[in-house]
């Protein structure tokens, strides 16, 4: 439990000099992060927020306007509030004072009789220090607790059901379709569900992907909305779901007084019941699901600092610092006349495909972070020898392939970013990706692609990071777009392959499979749609820009 302005005016050294509150009473429940004793009309550019001033006034004394200026100053910086002894400057606080703080909300006490200013900063630290190791301590026993329990087999529905005594209150636990997982209440099930109700729909505000940072969602306009404080939980690449610990306001529509929701507290809970749905008992891939998590992390670009994201790669065998970086995307795709995977066989394969790659970059003396994400490996590799990156890599990668790859038909399309920074590797990911997109959008050919060779589609990159892209694809294509939601066969693939053989319709009926006849048919239909000559050479070009960028957002958002 934080220590409030409240509580500091009910320790002995506040009330034995008669504290009174002149303004601001109604946030007096404001949590007060530390105590200083300043004289200084312009203190607040040195404050950090939560601050409680001690002062006797003396430098704004007599002057209406400094006095006002002090305390909105004071409020803009998040102060927790001012007290003023009086005697020395004032015998009572100048009514301009009063009058701002009031209208800032800022609470001002004076305190009517000599206090020792040390006395009172030494017995409020003294308490806030106190609370923070009591919460501390109870957070570890709590984290302790769980773990023994995940030890021993619990489920999540046991941790759940563990948590919600805990926290003497409801304990949500969504998924990421926002379906109820688990939950519990000391009030039973059915008061939490009915809460739930109330509360799912509302907004949730926060640091939403933070690592290790639970948030809160205050009560909505009326009693019957709970708020919540919660985290999310994240698993491998992606966020799994969320944990909600509702504030217990369900009675009857009134607000119950519950236990306090901590956040430090709530964090634990959720990297509790994370370390649940990991749990198996099987732990022969612990190292590659660990290497999974920080893979999954860079994607999602929710990864700490860079330090610590070389020491976590450093214990699984990876030095990152070892040279420069290049990010490989290796994706699964069947050759033509050959049948897609099964999911098993494609989870069977990514993973034969992920320890090979350990293995071969190992051999070419380079040293790689390898993890799965999604449908697709990713590695980040470190090449010591300089300008020689793109050629280790495509070595690296047809070893790998070899060894991994033992299903006919089957092709690995590769990209592989530009040579980046620890700093870049966010670039990075998403330059492999954009090439991996590329390649698996062209036939045959070679089975690496590198981003820095893509022409144009590094282009498509830096549009995608705005709406520029998707409005300027929507503003070509519309009317093919909305003609294939509707009408079979789509004209886009008719587009695409015309485009692709730069406008030999021979070639484009060839790899399509049709007759020339039919191809001229729909080519005319598409100029019909567009309003366009498709053989006129600014047309063409701006067409293929737009499938392109039509492909790489595709790819990006997972849709067709």
């Amino acid at each position: 439990m934080l220590v409030t302005v409240g509580d500091v005016l009910e320790l002995e050294p506040l009330r034995r000099a008669g504290a009174r509150v002149l303004a601001g009473a109604a946030n007096l429940s404001r949590p007060v992060r530390w105590v200083h004793v300043a004289e200084l009309p312009d203190i607040a550019h040195l404050l950090e927020g939560g601050e409680l001033l001690l002062t006797t006034g003396l430098v704004i004394a007599g002057n209406p306007a400094v006095q006002r200026r002090y305390v909105d100053e004071l409020a803009d910086a998040g102060a927790a509030g001012v007290i003023v002894e009086l005697g020395r400057t004032f015998h009572a606080v100048p009514a301009d004072m009063v009058e701002a703080a009031d209208r800032r909300g800022l609470p001002l006490v004076a305190l009517a009789h000599e206090s020792r200013f040390v006395e009172v900063t030494e017995v409020v630290h003294r308490e806030i220090l106190s609370r923070q190791y009591a919460r501390l301590d109870r957070a570890e026993r709590v984290s302790r607790a769980l773990t023994d329990q995940i030890l021993d087999g619990a489920d999540v529905g046991t941790l759940v059901a563990h948590l919600g005594a805990i926290f003497g209150s409801g304990v949500v636990f969504e998924d990421a379709a926002h379906r109820v997982a688990a939950l519990s209440g000391p009030d039973g099930e059915e008061a939490v569900t009915s809460a739930w109700e109330r509360h799912a729909a509302l907004d949730h505000d926060g640091p939403v992907g933070a690592t290790g940072s639970a948030a809160v969602r205050r009560a909505g306009g009326s009693a019957r909305e709970p708020g919540c404080t919660w985290v999310d939980i994240w698993i491998r690449h992606g966020r799994w779901g969320r944990l909600h610990v509702l504030e217990r306001t369900w009675d009857l529509g009134t607000q119950a007084e519950g236990a306090e929701q901590d956040e430090l507290l709530v964090d634990r809970a959720g990297a509790a019941l994370a370390l649940s749905l990991l749990a198996e008992k099987d732990a022969a891939h612990l190292a590659e699901r660990a290497g999974d998590a920080l893979i999954g992390e860079l994607v999602a670009g929710r990864h700490g600092p860079v330090d610590e994201v070389v020491r976590r790669a450093k214990r699984l065998g990876a030095d990152l610092e070892s040279g420069p970086l290049v990010v490989v995307a290796l994706e699964l795709r069947p050759g033509p006349g050959t049948p897609d995977l099964t999911a098993e066989e494609r989870l069977e394969t990514l993973r034969a495909l992920a320890e090979a790659l350990r293995s071969a970059v190992v051999t070419r003396g380079c040293s790689a972070l390898v993890g799965e994400s999604g449908d697709r490996v990713l590695a980040v590799v470190a090449v010591p020898a300089a300008g020689a990156a793109s050629r280790a890599v495509e070595e690296v990668v047809e070893v790998a392939v070899d060894r991994a790859v033992r299903r006919q038909g089957v092709e690995v399309v590769v990209g592989a970013s530009g040579e980046a920074t620890l700093d870049g590797l966010g670039r990075a990911v998403e330059e492999a990706a954009v090439a991996a997109g590329f390649g698996r959008n062209v036939a045959g050919g070679r089975r690496v692609h590198h981003f820095t060779e893509l022409g144009t589609y590094q282009l498509l990159v830096r549009l995608a990071e705005g709406p520029e892209l998707a409005r300027f694809v929507d503003s070509e294509l519309r009317p093919l777009l909305e003609r294939d939601r509707a009408v079979r066969p789509r004209l886009i693939p008719t587009l695409r392959a015309y485009l692709r053989h730069a406008g030999r319709r021979v070639d484009a009926a060839r790899e399509l499979g049709i007759q020339r006849r039919t191809l001229y048919q729909r080519m005319a239909r598409i100029e019909s749609l567009l309003g366009r000559d498709v053989d006129d050479q600014t047309t063409r070009t701006r067409l293929t820009l737009a499938i392109q960028g039509l492909d790489y957002l595709a790819d990006r958002t997972g849709r067709p």
